[in-house]
Order: structure tokens, then sequence, then C-alpha cells
């Protein structure tokens, strides 16, 4: 029966208004397995409905490229290519020749192409025809996003729905590095260096959701063409710096713990349990760090804490510095987030100095620790 009511749905599309050189306005709703759903306006020309290529593979990261004639488009994703021209009846999808039943058009500077076309291309199901809102519907579209980045002059990518990281080389042998862990979210951006021991450190970001309150955070660290060591970190809300080396030591955060490690040989020499030192069952800071002491915060509870690494000593650092007004916010806010603002701006013998960046009362006062208490 749901198999009949579609055809039939589908067949009042085939004889739904247009005119020759027109089209009549209707609508499209498209939703991803696991990234999310995207919807607006599609065009029904010839009995044909059309959607935007262009707007889904760039909101799903799939390259774009134009030929010189501003005719011809190529889409290359993950293990999938599409090659459209303006205005002909055939296409290229994945390599090979495909009929399309309707012609692509541009409008509006974006790329229309049939929907049956776009849903099977990207691994959708059933495609559907909703009349009385004139909206063609679809579900179980996969994404093809990828990320490539080049270090070096080989070529890094990192896929979007299994979060792989593949390296190809110069002759364009690809294999895989490293498994991040998890998908990627949204928008990856990464920032890579050199050590002075010839290590080659990878940092990818992902921040996503709405308003972008999820920050997942990932380290690499690469010997000789592989991963000797990575680490993944997820935040919720509040963003702060965390350290990232201590002298020639390469510093990995997973949020409960830190790794210190050489380099150059790429040894481990140091972990501290950052959960058991902070106290909370949480996803920590460390925003500074030395020989003798460092500062770590706990993503959720937001309380900056000084951790004395030769004495295991910890103090709660906004009970020492802050009084009053801001003392009271410390503990009892929830506005951006829980927590304190206390923010270090330097050290100099064993002082430690830091401003309060208090967001509702402006604070110009500048708060000192001694750690030799």
């Amino acid at each position: 029966m749901k198999r009949s009511i579609t055809i039939l749905f589908l067949s009042l599309l085939l004889i739904l208004p247009s005119t020759a050189g027109a089209a009549a306005s209707a609508n499209y709703e498209f939703h991803w397995t696991k990234s999310g759903s995207l919807g607006g306006l599609a065009l029904v020309k010839g009995g044909v409905t059309f959607v935007p290529l262009t707007r889904m593979t760039n909101h799903y990261g799939i390259d774009l490229s134009w030929d010189a004639a501003g005719k011809r488009a190529q889409f290359n994703g993950w293990r999938k290519s599409l090659a459209l021209r303006v205005g002909s009846l055939t296409g290229m999808l994945d390599g090979r020749t495909v009929k399309l039943e309707g012609a692509p058009f541009i409008f509006e500077k974006e790329l229309y192409v049939p929907a049956r076309f776009v849903v099977s291309a990207l691994g959708g199901g059933d495609v559907i025809w909703d009349a009385g809102s004139k909206t063609v519907k679809a579900e179980k579209l996969q994404a093809f996003k990828k990320y490539d980045f080049e270090i070096e002059g080989l070529k890094y990518t990192v896929v979007g729905s299994s979060g792989v990281l593949y390296r190809t080389d110069s002759k364009g042998v690809q294999r895989e590095l490293a498994k991040l862990g998890t998908s990627i979210k949204e928008y990856l951006s990464m920032g890579f260096h050199k050590t002075p021991g010839g290590l080659l450190v990878i940092d990818l970001s992902d921040f996503y959701g709405e308003p972008h309150l999820n920050n997942q955070y990932f380290r690499l660290v690469i010997k000789e063409g592989e991963v000797i060591h990575q680490a993944s970190v997820h935040y919720w809300n509040r963003v702060e710096i965390n350290a990232k080396s201590l002298g020639s030591q390469l510093l990995l955060n997973d949020g409960k713990t830190l790794r210190f490690i050489e380099d150059g040989t790429g040894k481990l020499l140091e972990t501290i349990d950052l959960v058991q030192i902070g106290g909370e069952s949480d996803a920590y800071f460390v925003e500074y760090i030395d020989k003798d002491v460092f500062l770590l915060r706990a993503n959720m509870g937001g309380i900056l804490k000084l951790a004395n690494r030769k004495t295991g000593k910890v103090t709660v650092l906004y009970k020492e510095l802050l009084k009053d007004q801001q003392l009271e916010y410390a503990e009892l806010n929830d506005s951006p987030y829980r927590g304190d603002f206390l923010k270090f701006i330097k050290r100099e013998g064993d002082m430690l100095y830091f401003k309060n960046k208090f967001p509702f009362d402006k604070d110009t006062n500048i708060y000192s620790i001694s750690i030799a208490k």
C-alpha cells in the first residue's frame, strides 16, 4: 500500500504545471543518515523536479570545479565523483555514463539537477512527492565529505563519515594512517608543525552543533611516516587554550590524562592523571604548565586550579584571589558557563599572575599567588 501511494505521488509530480523555458516553484526536504537535513527551493520543469546540487555538495564537503566555459561541473567527494554538463541529458557517476530525466540548468548561480538523480547518486532511499506542500522528500542520503590538506608535498585526507586519516604519497599510493575515533561532524580545521627533533605534529579541530558549542580536538604525532601517539578530547561550550609543549617535550591531552612525549625519539616520558588531581570526573583543560606546577580546569565545573607537581597540593585559585561579587559569581554563575574567569598572564620567579575576565563587571586588577607557599 505504501509503495502504491509513493508511485501515485510521483505520478502527480510528473503532471505538475510547467512552462517551456520556465520552471514552477516547489520545495525539497532531504535527510542524511548521520549528517542532519537540508531543504529549500526546488524547481519543476518539463515534469521533472530539480534541486540545487551545488548547495548540497558545498554543505556536505564535496569539492566542485567547473571547466573554463562554465558548463561542465565536476564533483569529487570521498570515493564519490559526479560530472554534469549544463543542458545535457547524460552525466558521469563514479566513472560510469548515466542518463538524466532532465537536463541540468543554472538558476540564480545554482546548478539545478534532477532530484531522483541526486538522491540515487548520494545513496538515498525512495523519492516521495508530497502534493499538499509541493515538496520532494528523501531520506537516508549518505555524506561523502572529505578534508584534504598538504604537508611537505604529501596529501593527507580525513574522511568525514569515519574519521579515518589517510596519506597519499607522490606516486598516488594511498594508505590509512590513523583512526581518529569519531566522525567529523562539521568543519575540520588543521594546523601542523615539524619539531626540532624531526617529529611531525598535526592538530585538528572540529566545531559543530548549533551554535557550535561542541569542540572536538585531535593531536597526532608522526615519526618516519607512522603515527606513534595520538589523542582526542571533546569539550562543550567553554573554550580554553591547552598548553602544547613543555620545553622540548610535546604534550598530549585527552581530557583525562596528560602525556609528555620526548622530541626526536617519541618516547613516552610521563603521564599525569588529570581526573585524580582535579577531583572531578570531567574533561580537563591544561592552561599552563611548568616543571613544578600546572593549571587545570574541568570543562563543566569551570574552576581553575593550581597543582604543585612536587608536593601534590591543589589550590582552588578563585578562593585565594577573588572577593565579594567576583567570588560569589565564580561559585554560583552558570552563564555563559559555570566557573570562574581567571586567566593566567605570566610567571615571574615563584609568582603567578592572573586577570579576571569577569564578563559583566570590568575588573582591571592583576592578581598574584606564590607557588612557594
